[in-house]
């Protein structure tokens, strides 16, 4: 009976002899394996959070200063050509947003407008001085320019970029004429005699006729006219809309028009206008100056403004520049009516008030220049 305690007390002795060493053994591999697993799973994670790509933003600063004047763009170089807005030097940067550099150092003091003919070799820039307004030609290819001859107050190119529109004002006879003529205002000749103050400029393409219409003035009707570019009788196309402005399609057979329906109507809204005066309403409430035409003239991108404070009169007080707006990014389909957004409101990082619109569709890229800082931005479509 003693014998056998004896050898069950050494059985066990070794039982839990063997059980101590497979407990460290085993608590000691667990140690050592957890340890690696946590933190390669670390590493992996910090290593995910730095490969996540930042959100690319959709609306792209272009020149990254603020410009004066229309800009040119440049479809065969992929450039983009303006003048700065703080010194009035002369700039050029690429359709995405490289390859920056200064073409001019020349300052240019006063410059409040610039207008490029098509092919970017000649430029019609408009300065203010002592409440004066003066135009001057240049042409860059020569390296020549004058000042044009006063009266002026608008002028316009023709589509070939051969010669300008422009509205003159005579003092001694205190008549006003509108006349084609060079560039350097040499061979000039009267279309026809106006008998509006401020006046608005457009050749209609495809056409050889020159539109025009006294400036929008919400509580002034518009009247839409033509005159032959050789000069005759007028023609008017639309009246009875208020405060309106137009932007011919690439095809010339019907124009864009932003007006007001009656005297100080809260918001303009968009129609358009064929060539025999036929007004169709699209019920957009924008602006032309917020809109381009795709080359094919199927498709109108526009910007729609928002935040347009109460107690303004429009076009009026926008054009005065005495608020901004706060667009969104939409497309039109013309012959259907179909809109559709280009561009969603959470993609919208900042607040732009579009103006100057421009369709580079080689690129497929819309481009505008913001009111509010005077840059110019693209979109992606």
């Amino acid at each position: 009976m003693k014998k056998m305690l004896i050898i069950s007390l050494v059985l066990l002795g070794i039982t839990l002899f063997f059980l101590g060493i497979y407990n460290f053994a085993f608590k000691k591999n667990v140690s050592t394996e957890k340890q690696p697993i946590v933190k390669i799973s670390e590493e992996n994670n910090q290593q995910q959070k730095e490969n996540i790509p930042k959100k690319q933003e959709k609306i792209k600063n272009i020149s990254n200063q603020a410009i004066i004047g229309e800009p040119f763009f440049d479809k065969k170089n992929n450039t983009i050509t303006y003048y700065s807005a703080e010194d009035g030097t002369l700039w050029s940067v690429g359709v995405n947003g490289n390859n920056k550099k200064q073409i001019s150092d020349t300052k240019l003091s006063g410059l409040e407008d610039a207008f490029w003919s098509k092919n970017g070799e000649k430029v019609i820039t408009k300065f203010k001085k002592n409440n004066k307004d003066s135009f001057y030609f240049y042409d860059h290819k020569k390296k020549e320019g004058l000042l044009l001859k006063d009266g002026l107050d608008t002028i316009t190119w023709d589509l070939a970029g051969n010669k300008i529109f422009y509205k003159y004002y005579d003092p001694a006879s205190d008549k006003r004429t509108l006349n084609i003529a060079n560039p350097d205002g040499s061979d000039w000749k009267v279309l026809t005699e106006l008998t509006i103050r401020y006046v608005s400029l457009n050749q209609i393409p495809t056409a050889s006729l020159l539109s025009f219409w006294n400036a929008p003035v919400s509580k002034e009707e518009t009247q839409l006219q033509t005159v032959g570019l050789a000069g005759g009788q007028t023609q008017t196309i639309l009246k009875g809309r208020y405060g309106a402005d137009y932007l011919w399609s690439p095809d010339g057979r019907q124009a864009l028009v932003s007006s007001l329906a009656e005297r100080e109507n809260k918001m303009v809204t968009l129609g358009t206008v064929d060539l025999e005066g036929k007004y169709t309403e699209l019920n957009i409430p924008t602006m032309v100056s917020k809109c381009v035409w795709s080359s094919d003239g199927k498709t109108v991108y526009y910007a729609l403004p928002g935040g347009i404070p109460d107690g303004f009169i429009m076009p009026d007080d926008y054009q005065a520049e005495n608020f901004t707006t706060q667009d969104t990014f939409w497309k039109l389909d013309v012959a259907t009516g179909k809109k559709e957004r280009i561009i969603e409101v959470g993609d919208i990082s900042g607040k732009f008030d579009s103006s100057r619109l421009t369709l580079f569709e080689e690129q497929n890229i819309l481009y505008f220049v913001n009111r509010i800082d005077g840059k110019i931005y693209s979109i992606e479509l």
